[in-house]
């Protein structure tokens, strides 16, 4: 396998070669959790891989709850189809919990605190929905129990990993709470050594070509459990060797060749979702800082290559393109951006 045929599947099964998903809950189901840390790229990263999509769009099924926002998986943000929050917190939260535990500890964050201060929170809760974690600093502060903002953003994530809160309806554009069992269906409890394999398979369809490194960091999980969930997926994994590293995948009837240009948003999972094998994705001999290492700054890409950064502008076509040399052959981009304005400005009929 070359670089540029490991690239084009990459591109396939990241959906970026075609937009074939009618609906946000298509998308997030394909991609089993995407990073949302920053919200209003996260709703981009799912409008731009439907057929037709808007901002408001994305932001409804979020706060219909069809879409959550929950941290899971690694601990930050991240976008899940509610089908599947279950399933998914149960395996990752005792990954994600110890990797807060420096953080708790730094906060004086304890079972005993939590406890203590879960109580209010799930009386406030049952009497009023969708609270910000800024009102639920005053309704504690009202029971003279005071938490400062650190500490209530641990308690909070807490409460995430303990399926006792998700993301409610966002007001004024700020995060709110709701009661899990309000907004989350009952489920089936499954199997660990399941949920490990079904987590590998969702991993290796949506973003294969990928190595078992790129699996662990993307789930959080450690190297025994991501190997067995890549075990259970069977002879139809093939594996192929690139520059001293094996990459993982499974063999699609409809690849093809197809040079695609786009704007990634900032943490999209066509470069968030590896670690050691996201480096392939980038121009020989360039500056990674410059393009915020791929993760950290919005992409610009043109015909499958990264050609610069972009950003969000208040006039129309709302979008600046920083390229990482001559423009002149970047007309590709260009014309994708009216599709990322069209996004922006849309309403529903």
């Amino acid at each position: 396998m070359t670089v540029k045929e490991l690239i084009q599947r990459r591109l396939i099964n990241q959906r970026l070669a075609s937009t074939e998903f009618e609906s946000c809950v298509d998308v997030v189901s394909h991609f089993g959790a995407m990073q949302s840390q920053d919200y209003a790229m996260a709703k981009w990263a799912v409008g731009m891989r439907m057929r037709t999509a808007s901002d408001l769009d994305i932001e409804m099924c979020v706060n219909s709850g069809e879409i959550i926002r929950t941290h899971v998986l690694r601990p930050t943000w991240h976008f899940v189809n509610r089908n599947d929050v279950r399933w998914m917190m149960e395996l990752s939260a005792p990954y994600v919990k110890k990797a807060t535990q420096y953080y708790d500890r730094q906060v004086g964050l304890t079972d005993e605190v939590f406890k203590k201060v879960w109580k209010v929170i799930e009386v406030e809760l049952q009497r009023d929905d969708n609270l910000s974690k800024e009102d639920l600093m005053d309704r504690l502060a009202k029971r003279k129990i005071d938490v400062d903002n650190l500490m209530a953003t641990q308690i909070l994530i807490r409460a995430e990993l303990e399926m006792r809160v998700c993301s409610g309806v966002r007001k004024k554009n700020k995060a709110t709470y709701s009661l899990f069992d309000k907004k989350i269906p009952q489920a089936e409890k499954i199997a660990k050594k399941d949920s490990l394999v079904k987590l590998a398979s969702v991993y290796f369809n949506s973003r294969s070509p990928a190595t078992v490194k790129d699996f662990m960091w993307w789930s959080g999980l450690s190297l025994s459990d991501a190997k067995f969930g890549i075990s259970g997926l069977g002879e139809g994994l093939q594996r192929a060797s690139l520059d001293g590293l094996e990459y993982l995948y499974f063999e699609k009837t409809h690849y093809q060749k197809k040079k695609i240009s786009v704007l990634l948003p900032a943490y999209d999972e066509y470069m968030v979702g590896y670690s050691e094998g996201r480096n392939i994705a980038f121009p020989p001999d360039i500056d990674k800082s410059l393009l915020g290492n791929g993760i950290f700054k919005p992409i610009a890409l043109f015909d499958n290559t990264i050609a610069g950064t972009w950003k969000k502008i208040n006039k129309d076509p709302f979008v600046e393109i920083q390229f990482l040399d001559d423009n002149k052959k970047y007309n590709g981009v260009k014309s994708k951006l009216g599709a990322f304005g069209r996004f922006l400005r849309k309403q529903e009929k």
